[in-house]
């Protein structure tokens, strides 16, 4: 386990609330206070692999997840293998034959699906067992869901020029593609070099008609304003900002878009 990014807030918390995000290849968790305006711990670890011993060491590594009563928690699953569907098709669907179909057959992985009305969309999904079994006995009485149900709901409706949210982990990012109120394209999609992003980006837009010129680039995750990753971006798209997270740190040098996924789930807090 790497730590990539730890941050503390010496305030007593009131009523903490805990956002968990878990992949196969990231663990990150913020705790802030009841209305989720203020961050009083926040981490982001990367691993090697999803594994109990990895999620051990990180339970073991942040004992506030260990130590404070929450007054919620809420838990995103970041995995790759999630698919949308049309709510209609998705009635007479079996979630486990379309992750299947689109992903391969694998063992040691848990089906879960979930609605997302809004959008008349089903997502399915798949969660690694060891995942699954950890989350539900260290926080027994979390809510859950996927990453990707959680990002599709801040594309809004999208407008006839088209938007582009596009979210970045350590050497993966996701991009949703949507215009005219409706939802284009969904992809995960793995990158070593910023070329690789740009290409996926650009074939987006051409598949789908939507102009590099005005076409809205909404960018969030693990890239920097300074990065050749931006600054190859920024000769091909004009319209970019950046979606950032709304709580305030302790640590300003962090961008606040650094850490919007986690708080895409704050919405979510009763």
């Amino acid at each position: 386990m790497k730590e990539l990014f730890h941050i503390q807030n010496n305030k007593e918390p009131v009523q903490p609330v805990l956002f968990f995000q878990a992949s196969d290849k990231h663990l990150a968790f913020a705790i802030t206070n009841k209305n989720a305006t203020e961050i009083i711990e926040l981490a982001y670890c990367v691993i090697d692999n999803m594994s109990l011993e990895s999620l051990n060491e990180f339970l073991n590594h942040y004992p506030a997840l260990k130590n404070l009563q929450f007054y919620d928690i809420q838990v995103a699953f970041a995995g790759q293998q999630a698919a949308f569907v049309p709510l209609a098709e998705a009635e007479m669907t079996d979630a486990e034959m379309l992750v299947k179909t689109q992903f391969g057959s694998y063992d040691g992985v848990r089906i879960v699906s979930e609605k997302i009305p809004e959008w008349q969309l089903y997502n399915a999904y798949a969660v690694e067992n060891v995942l699954w079994d950890w989350v539900h006995t260290i926080f027994p009485f979390s809510k859950f869901r996927h990453q990707s149900s959680l990002f599709i709901r801040q594309m809004q409706a999208a407008n006839d020029e088209g938007c582009l949210l596009v979210d970045f982990g350590t050497n993966n990012f996701s991009v949703l593609a949507g215009a005219g109120g409706k939802i284009l394209f969904s992809n995960h999609i793995s990158y070593t070099t910023p070329a690789d992003v740009l290409f996926a980006l650009l074939k987006t837009c051409q598949q789908f008609s939507l102009s590099q010129q005005t076409v809205s680039v909404r960018l969030s995750g693990l890239i920097d304003i300074q990065s050749a990753l931006y600054k190859d971006l920024y000769q091909y798209f004009r319209e970019i900002t950046f979606r950032e997270a709304g709580w305030h740190t302790v640590e300003p040098e962090y961008p606040a878009h650094f850490f919007t996924s986690l708080n895409d789930l704050a919405p979510c807090v009763s």
